[in-house]
């Protein structure tokens, strides 16, 4: 038998197959440009039944999908408090602790008096000191403070008194009378809380007569009335619980306590007055009028916004009259631990 005859061969019981007629079928885009329609896939004819299997097979599905979520929501979780090793970036706080000497000094402080607030520290070394406050004449637990007046006599009726009675004439490490000794103590306004705009420091001025040297609580601030003492000591800090604040002395003048108008320097909130009503644009007005009776210009001006330090002490022989320096906060550091 030939090749082409062994091609052409059929079994005998083999049966002959047809070969179907296809037919031609426009695609589905030449239909779509007759009909002037977007062209869509045509949608897969299902068999009836098959599909609830495939329903069951799609909630599976679905369920499977659910656990999966579940559970990459709670180990997500987890790895935001321990990150894993996969690759994941861990965002990390840069620990900054402060120096353990003024942290050790602080905490020693402040078991020493709970009201201790913080240090006053100019970087030349004319104030190194510690300053506390007394929010009322009665501790939080309701009982009276031992404090003094002036001529030494324990205040047994407080009416009249406030919370910056209790540390003018009070020894804050010991609690008994100071007059001569350290002067009392250094003391932030009783109104004040550490976010107000303008922290109020008050310190007793002591005349050469009684400290010649002129060291004695807020007496060195004296220099300051000379410009020639400006630069030399511009800059200070207050050192707080993790917090080192940084302030520049932007003004130096005195004021009348007994002028209405001056004494408003001692209010908290350079926008409220000492009622703590809305006085809008009084700060922008007393900054100007800072200017003006400034013992000399500094150079360092203030903005309204500012937050601000102002330091009180009395002057020699003029027991009417205050001693003002008013510091610009410039920078603010805060500590871990």
């Amino acid at each position: 038998m030939t090749e082409t005859e062994r091609r052409a061969y059929v079994p005998r019981h083999a049966k002959k197959i047809e070969e179907p007629i296809i037919p031609v079928i426009e695609t589905i885009e030449e239909e779509a440009a007759k009909e002037e329609i977007p062209a869509a896939l045509p949608e897969k004819k299902i068999d009836d039944r098959t599909v609830p299997g495939r329903k069951k097979r799609l909630l599976a599905s679905v369920f499977v999908l659910l656990a999966v979520f579940v559970f990459l929501f709670f180990t997500g979780g987890n790895r935001a408090e321990k990150p894993s090793d996969e690759g994941i970036e861990e965002i990390v706080i840069p620990f900054n602790p402060m120096d353990p000497e003024l942290r050790k000094m602080w905490l020693s402080n402040k078991e020493i008096n709970e009201d201790y607030v913080g240090q006053i520290v100019f970087d030349s070394g004319l104030i190194d000191l510690p300053f506390v406050q007394a929010r009322d004449v009665y501790r939080d637990n309701g009982t009276l403070y031992v404090f003094y007046t002036k001529e030494g006599q324990l205040v047994t009726d407080p009416t009249g008194f406030s919370g910056n009675d209790v540390y003018i004439w009070t020894n804050w490490k010991t609690g008994k009378y100071d007059y001569l000794d350290e002067g009392g103590s250094v003391f932030m306004d009783y109104r004040n809380s550490l976010n107000d705009q303008n922290l109020i420091i008050y310190g007793h001025h002591y005349a050469r007569d009684w400290d010649p040297s002129g060291s004695k609580q807020f007496s060195p601030l004296d220099l300051l009335l000379d410009e020639e003492n400006y630069e030399e000591n511009r800059s200070l800090k207050l050192i707080l619980d993790n917090e080192i604040r940084e302030y520049v002395v932007t003004n130096v003048f005195t004021i009348s306590i007994l002028d209405d108008y001056q004494i408003q320097i001692v209010r908290t909130d350079m926008d409220r007055d000492l009622s703590g009503n809305d006085d809008e644009g009084f700060f922008e007005q007393f900054i100007d009028y800072m200017n003006q009776i400034s013992a000399y210009r500094t150079g360092e001006e203030l903005d309204p916004e500012d937050h601000i330090l102002t330091l009180v002490t009395c002057l020699e022989h003029r027991p009417e009259y205050r001693q003002i320096i008013v510091c610009k906060e410039i920078s603010r550091e805060l500590f871990n631990g």
